[in-house]
This record gives C-alpha cells, sequence and structure tokens, in this order.
C-alpha cells in the first residue's frame, strides 16, 4: 500500500462522501486506502458511508469527539500507507494530488511532509503554507500590520515547489517512517494549530516541508466548522497550547503583552471611528484573552 488516506468526520458525512469521489475520480498513480475516523457525530454517517463505498473505506467509530489530531492518530495507528494523506472533510481533488505528493515523498528523503495547493470554490488561491511560524515576529506582524517586512507570503502561484515552516493541514501528506521518528499529533489540541506544532518538530528533526504547487485540492474552508465565534475561540486555545509547548515561560509572558496590545489597540481604533461590526469582533477577542 502506497498512501493512507486519512479524513475525520463530525457531522460532515456529505462532505466526506464528496471528498471520497473526488479522490476515487482522480486517484490513479498509486495504491490506497481510506480511513474514516468518526469523532462521534452519532448520526448515519457509518450506514451512508457502508451504502455509498461498501467495503471500501475503513471506518472507526469513535465513543467521544477527541478533537482533530487526535482523531487522525486513530487512522494514523492503522494505516498500513508508507505515505499518510491527511485529508479534510471538506476538500475536493481537482487534480491526482495523492499522486503527486507521494511522489515527491518518495523522491525527497529529505523531505518529512509535503501539502497541497489549496483554492477557495471559485478556484482562487487560498492561504496553503506560512513561511513564518507562529511567534512573536508573527505577532508582531499584527500588532503593526508590517506586511511589507515580515514574510507572510502563503500562497504559491509558480510551478514550483517552496520550502517553508508550515502546510496547511487540509490537505498534507507525511512520510510514515517520519511520523514513526516524531510521533503524530500532539494529544494536548483539540483542534487548530495542531499540524503547526508537528511541522516544527519535523523541522527540528532535519527534515524539510514543502509545499508542492502541482498537487491542487478545493478546500470549502469553514463548511466544517460553520460557527464563527466557537471557531475564533478554538483558534485561539490551540495558539496558545502551541506557543506553552514550543516555547520557555519567559517568551509565552511576552506573547501575551503583545497580544493585549494587538487587541486593545484595535479596539480603540475602530470605537474612535465607530466600525461596531469590528468593534463587535475585537470586543469578543478581549473577553476571550485570557491563556
Amino acid at each position: 500500500m502506497t498512501v493512507s488516506i486519512i479524513i475525520v468526520n463530525y457531522k460532515t458525512c456529505s462532505l466526506v462522501i464528496d471528498a471520497i469521489k473526488s479522490v476515487r475520480l482522480k486517484t490513479l498513480g498509486v495504491t490506497y486506502e481510506i480511513i474514516v475516523v468518526d469523532n462521534n457525530s452519532e448520526d448515519s454517517s457509518e450506514r451512508l458511508l457502508y451504502e455509498e463505498f461498501s467495503n471500501e473505506v475503513i471506518y472507526i467509530a469513535l465513543t467521544e469527539n477527541i478533537g482533530f489530531g487526535r482523531a487522525n492518530n486513530k487512522g494514523i495507528e492503522i494505516a498500513i500507507g508508507r505515505n499518510i494523506f491527511l485529508l479534510n472533510p471538506d476538500t475536493l481533488l481537482t487534480n491526482d494530488a495523492v499522486t503527486i505528493l507521494s511522489n515527491y515523498l518518495d523522491n525527497n528523503p529529505n523531505v518529512g511532509a509535503v501539502g497541497a495547493n489549496l483554492y477557495n470554490e471559485d478556484h482562487s488561491f487560498q492561504p496553503s503554507f506560512s513561511r513564518i511560524y507562529p511567534s512573536i515576529q508573527y505577532e508582531l506582524s499584527n500588532l503593526f500590520h508590517l506586511l511589507f517586512f515580515f514574510d507572510r507570503d502563503n500562497i504559491n502561484t509558480s510551478e514550483n515547489p517552496k520550502n517553508v515552516k508550515t502546510v496547511v493541514g487540509a490537505a498534507m501528506m507525511i512520510s510514515k517512517n517520519v511520523l514513526n521518528k516524531v510521533g503524530g499529533f500532539n494529544p494536548e489540541f483539540f483542534m487548530y494549530e495542531e499540524e503547526n506544532e508537528l511541522c516544527y518538530r519535523i523541522k527540528k528533526s532535519g527534515y524539510q516541508i514543502m509545499n508542492v504547487p502541482e498537487a491542487k485540492v478545493i478546500h470549502l474552508d469553514g463548511k466544517s466548522f460553520a460557527f464563527s465565534e466557537q471557531r475564533t475561540i478554538r483558534r485561539l486555545e490551540g495558539l496558545r497550547v502551541l506557543y506553552r509547548l514550543t516555547y520557555s515561560e519567559f517568551y509565552c509572558d511576552t506573547l501575551k503583552i503583545v497580544e493585549y496590545l494587538t487587541i486593545t489597540s484595535r479596539l480603540l481604533l475602530f470605537k474612535l471611528i465607530k466600525n461596531e461590526s469590528k468593534i463587535k469582533f475585537w470586543s469578543f477577542m478581549y473577553n476571550n484573552r485570557k491563556w
């Protein structure tokens, strides 16, 4: 088996079915298995997937929602492919991205993980990677809007692979051998930022992380998690777990100060210009700033 494709489902069965159909239609160059890990959706997902795909899909039903990273770990445990493709349910392959990414990993043993180019539903570019690991530099760029100074490039419009810090976990492939060395997702994360922390460990172990633009995937971002306030809270929680796991206590204290300055300065600005929607957002951020 060349590739194990792992999809985590939580009440997104129709999206999962569409994603799997796109995999079946576009994946021609490698052997693969599909593993769906269900985070206790408590719906008819298992029946619907069986009716659609019979025994083509390995279905793992969990008794509770354990989050994105830990659910992927459950799939990784039973995966038999030499490369592991982590695919969001809200994705559609537009070409043979599985083969392209797998071949790139096989032909470049110094590369530990690769990510596809992601696109919106209208085929416009979507952020697919980051050239900056979340850090003081990252937070200062938010505070001062220094996009011209800090490299925030996150799309690849060329045909050439890019060496990056992290790739978006919506369509991310990792060598099974690398996962065996560095471990899977850290179980302290529930959702968001877990792929960045994993990329950090892969880089720290001496491997490169690459964006491979030849592999193209539509990401219907947000379709599987539409409640924006809950989503924002999850992102904040994930970022703070990442900082705590990666940096010293002093470094984290400095990050807290920068975050506080960012939130209060934005709130003051939008109150001055009376932008009610922005006031609402930054008030929400202020009330949920606790680490």
